[in-house]
Order: C-alpha cells, then structure tokens, then sequence
C-alpha cells in the first residue's frame, strides 16, 4: 500500500468537495486535455493505495513558509482508467489541516517520510477501509478466512492483502542483517546446544560407516542410491547429513552409478557408461572417490563428478576446512552477500573464502558460533539459489509472490499438495511419478526465497473436503518450519514436506452457501475469521444506493428466514457499484435480481418478499 499526494485544482478551480461527493478522484491534464505527462506516475499507482488530496502554497514575510493544505485523504477502491479512480474518502472531520515546511507541487508525486505522511497513517490506521489489522492478523496466525455472504469484495480485499504483503521492500544490506542475526544468536540455548549434539552424532554415524581409508571397498549396495534403503553413501550424501549443509544432486544422475526402480538393474552414467560391468564400473567410481579424499585428487574428481558433489564429500569428511554450502551457485550468492565474490578463484577456493568470512565474524563479536550455525543464518535467510536483488546502495530488495486458486468439491490432496500422475516416454511405455502440487510448489519457491512473502489465496475454500485435501498438513499449517511432517507420497526420495513462516494462506468464504460443508473444528482453530459484511458507503451511483437500500431492507425481520442471519446472506455492495443507470439495470436484471429468487426458493428469503423483489425496477 504506497501512499501519493495528488492535485486539487484544476484550470484554476478546486474540484474537492467534486470529488468527494462523487466518490472519485482523476488528473485534469489527462482527463480534460488528453496530456498523459503523469502517465507513468498514475500507472504505478494500485487498488488499496491512499491518496492525499493537496494543495500547497506559501505565506508568512516575502512568502517565505512553504506550506502543504492536505484536504482529503481516500483509498483506491477501482481504477476506471488509467487516469480516473473510483475513491473511497475517508471521514476525517478536522480536514483541511496545513502542514508548514513541507510542498508537493506536482500532480502527482509519491509521499516522502513527513510529518503529513505520519498524519495520514494514523488516520488510515483507524479507518475501517484500512487492511492493516487483517495484514497485523495474517503475520500473527499465517492464514486467514474472509468470510460472508456474496458481493462483499472478499477475493478482491484478499488481493490487496497480498498486494501490500509482496510488494518490494527494502531490509537494510546483507551483513547488517547478518550482523544482527549474529548478536541475537543464543549459542547456549536448549536448542541449539540439541541441534549441536545431532549435527555431531550424524557426523560420527556417518565416518563410522563409511571411514575415509575403506572407500576403495565401496560397494555397489553400500554406495548406490535408489534401493529404498536409507543406509547407501549417497543416502548419507544427499538426506542423511542435510543439516551438515544440503546438497540436491537434482538426478541421481549425478552420483553416475545408481539403482533404477523403473528398469530394475543399476543404471551407469558419465565416466563409467560405457562399462558393462557393474561392478568394475563401481571400483572405478569408488577409486575416485578414495583418492579424492584420502590424497587430495581433487582434479580427477572434478573431471568425473559434479562440482557440488566433490563439495559435500569433502565438506563431510573435512567440515573444519570446508563451508557447509556445495552448489556453486549457492557459494557464488553467498560470498556477494559480504561483497566478496572473485570470479578468478577456483570453486574451492571461494567455499574456503566463506571459512575465513566466518572466522572474521566469529572474532568480531566474540562469538562461540560455529561454521553451521553460521552457516544456517545465511541459507535461512537469504535467496542463495538466485541471489538476493541488491538496490544501488546495496540494500537487499525482498520481492514477494502471489496465486490465486480455487477450490471445488471434487479438489483433492493429489490435486494441491502431492500427487501421482501418469507419465509417458518416448517408446510409448507409461510411467508413474509423484509431482508437487500447488502447496508443495508455492512453498518450495517461498523457502527459496525467505526474505520474500508468498502469499496463496484460495477462493471458496469452504467448497471442497479441507481435511481430505490438507491430510498431514493440517499439523504443518500451526508449526512452521517444522521439516518433520510426512506426506503420504514420497518425492525425491523424501516424504518430508514443511509450510516455511514466511508463506501465508488467505482463505475466502460464502457464508450463503449451505451447500457446502461446514470447516471442521480442528482447521478452524488454525485459522483467523474475518467477517467481510456489506457497505453502503462504497456505493457512489445515487440510484445504486437507493436501490441498494431497499434490497437491504429484504433482509429484515419481516422478509428474512428466522433460520438465517443477515450477515451470512445480504447480498453486498459490490452488485451496487456502477458507473451509470445502464449497467446497474444489467446488474438488476442478470445478477441481483436472479440471486434474490434463488433465495426466496431456497427459503432464505419468506415468500412475502416475492411481492417486494417483483415491484423493484431500475
């Protein structure tokens, strides 16, 4: 939500109170003259932002105080053209109020940190147009429910909503964060002290299992990955030692000998493929590796394996001299956060340089953390698959995301979580394969990005099963971040799936809609409910809110069914917001009028509101 301050006059004439009283505000020159001078400024401005109506002028000895009046101040409710927007103003009854020292003279120019910028906040702040209590809500339990009956603009306040969480924002540069981050750090607390105790007890487990001088008796069971056995090298590799700093090969490709469920038999790749014995082929690999770790071939290696994986070996066997963090992208983004990243280093070389980034910061705050706790802060708090967007003074720039879905009764687990689909390769032969869905998705791209909100909304989210479609989720939905949770599907070799603190669900719910089943009281308690009701002062047409007055009152004591509650099913003031007589007649006789005979045949509405319904013209 950015705020603008914007012109009063035009052609020398006020036009404020016009613009009250007709619930709109727009650029003269653009209007009247077809000058599109602002059109950039006036294209960049969104639904839910708040302009300041102003005028500014001076006074006082030889017109020496700038002074700003600020007359209105209103949120955009609709954009009708580019330069023309539907207003909602808000009741500020001690306007006009003049503000020394500070001028805007243009048209249209973003608010700057000003004592009339702080003015206009608060006011925002106490309005009943302001979205901040729902964005406050959200960032405390994570998912919200609009709910009430139809046409009260609920998917349209969940888009501003998200609108205002995503927008670009500025965290300050990279090491002030990490610096921060460090102070704050409690190197003593239970859970890190636990999490210590773990990383070092996989660590043992694993050097116990497969010591450095016995990797030349690697096995072909003991190496590949594939088998379903959670006990290979490349399990280790890959899943077992993931706190110790993770590693995705992306295909199992990339370990170059490994178990294929599909075809049943070890499939070879890279420098052993054309082997047509496995086990040769699995002396060759295990060699490599032998030599890679015990005499420091790092050459031969690179020439075989993938960088990242060469990494995470030697990461694992010596985590003292190597950083916890194996892609080469990674690193890259990594070492850019403290401004240091030299392209002529070799990979190795860059993965020590963050050693030594940490050994200056371990010293510079006296602090007793150690390389993966280090570690840790910089993967969980910075885009190291794409790099963090730096301003020009070199702060981080967080951009979030947004997506809208919808649910229906058929909408299942498979269809927004994890699933199985069918798949076919080029002989024709069919192939099933689990797949992330919309949730799994959106939340792999918001624990990728943690600086950055996501934000998924889910229109008519009533409609479909929620404890069907959300299985395990439900739990996850409470504990963020908790990478303990199964789903019944494994993906990647893992069932584990977590919802990150930084993804947010924005639910929307028709409360007229009893054909649907009600939410359980289990997923109710993780959710907030917002009742989004009817309102009349959005209405700006005066034969819309006379007609909107009298639908209204249909909903009275006298008309409405004592089964049901005026809240749950008026019928709201989006139907009523029209630019002219002819499209609210449209409305009347295509969309209102249709959803009131429903009613009454549904027995929302008693019978004797026919009469009433049937004696409305426009």
């Amino acid at each position: 939500m950015q705020f603008w301050a914007v012109g009063s006059t035009h052609g020398g004439e006020d036009l404020t109170q016009y613009f009250l009283a007709n619930g709109l505000w727009y650029d003269g020159y653009a209007k009247g003259n077809a000058d599109d001078r602002n059109r950039t400024l006036l294209d960049s401005v969104k639904v839910g932002d708040i302009l300041l109506v102003k005028s500014s002028s001076t006074r006082g000895p030889n017109h020496s105080i700038s002074f700003t009046k600020l007359k209105a101040i209103g949120q955009v409710m609709n954009k009708d053209t580019y330069y023309s927007f539907n207003i909602k103003w808000l009741d500020v009854k001690e306007l006009p109020v003049n503000f020394d020292n500070i001028a805007y003279r243009k048209t249209i120019e973003p608010m700057r940190i000003d004592e009339m910028l702080d003015y206009a906040k608060k006011k925002v702040a106490n309005d009943s147009i302001s979205i901040t209590d729902s964005i406050n809500l959200l960032k405390y339990k994570h998912q919200i429910i609009l709910q009430g009956p139809p046409g009260t603009g609920k998917t349209r306040l969940a888009k501003l909503i998200a609108d205002s969480l995503t927008e670009p924002e500025n965290k300050g540069t990279p090491e002030q964060i990490i610096d921060n981050l460090i102070v704050s750090f409690d190197f003593d607390s239970k859970e890190s002290r636990l999490e210590r105790e773990k990383q070092q007890q996989l660590l043992s487990e694993f050097h116990e299992a497969f010591p450095k001088e016995k990797l030349k008796e690697l096995t072909l069971e003991s190496y590949s990955i594939g088998t379903g056995e959670n006990d290979s090298f490349c399990w280790w590799i890959e899943r077992g030692l993931q706190i110790l700093g993770y590693y995705f090969p992306g295909s199992s490709l990339s370990y170059k000998v490994y178990w294929s469920k599909s075809k049943d038999e070890y499939s070879k790749h890279g420098f052993v493929k054309d082997i047509e014995d496995d086990e040769l082929a699995m002396k060759m690999v295990a060699e490599t590796l032998y030599e890679l770790v015990n005499d420091d071939n790092t050459e031969q290696a690179f020439e075989r394996f993938g960088n990242s994986f060469i990494l995470k070996v030697l990461q694992s066997y010596y985590p003292n001299e190597y950083f916890p963090i194996n892609s080469e992208n990674a690193i890259k983004n990594a070492l850019k956060l403290f401004d240091s990243y030299d392209d002529t280093l070799s990979l190795l070389d860059q993965n020590r340089k963050l050693t030594q980034i940490y050994l200056d910061k371990k010293k510079q705050f006296n602090s007793e953390m150690t390389k993966n706790e280090f570690a840790k802060i910089i993967w969980s708090n910075f885009n190291l698959k794409s790099g963090e967007e730096l301003t020009q003074t070199k702060e981080v720039l967080t951009r979030g995301e947004y997506e809208i879905i919808q649910f229906h009764p058929a909408y299942t687990y498979e269809d927004f979580v994890r699933g199985i689909v069918a798949k076919t390769n080029d002989s024709g032969d069919i192939s099933y394969e689990v797949e992330n869905k919309t949730l799994a998705k959106f939340a792999k791209k918001a624990t990728e990005n943690p600086n950055g909100n996501y934000v998924l909304i889910i229109d008519e989210i009533n409609r479909a099963n929620l404890p069907a479609v959300l299985g395990e989720l439900i739990y996850a939905l409470e504990y963020r971040d908790d990478d303990s949770i199964k789903s019944m599907y494994e993906y990647n070799d893992e069932r584990n799936i977590k919802l990150p603190s930084n993804l947010y669900i924005i639910g929307t719910m028709n409360t007229a809609d009893r054909s649907v089943g009600h939410i359980d009281y289990a997923i109710r308690r993780r959710f907030a409910f917002v009742d989004i009701l009817p309102d009349a002062t959005v209405i700006t047409n005066d034969k819309a809110k006379k007609l909107f007055a009298k639908v209204a009152n249909l909903f009275s004591f006298e008309y409405l069914s004592p089964d049901f509650h005026k809240n749950d099913v008026q019928i709201g003031h989006s139907y009523f917001i029209v630019d002219d007589e002819s499209e609210l007649r449209t409305k009347w006789l295509y969309e209102i009028k249709p959803i009131l005979n429903e009613y009454i045949k549904d027995g929302i509405l008693l019978n004797e509101a026919q009469e009433v319904v049937d004696s409305l013209y426009v």
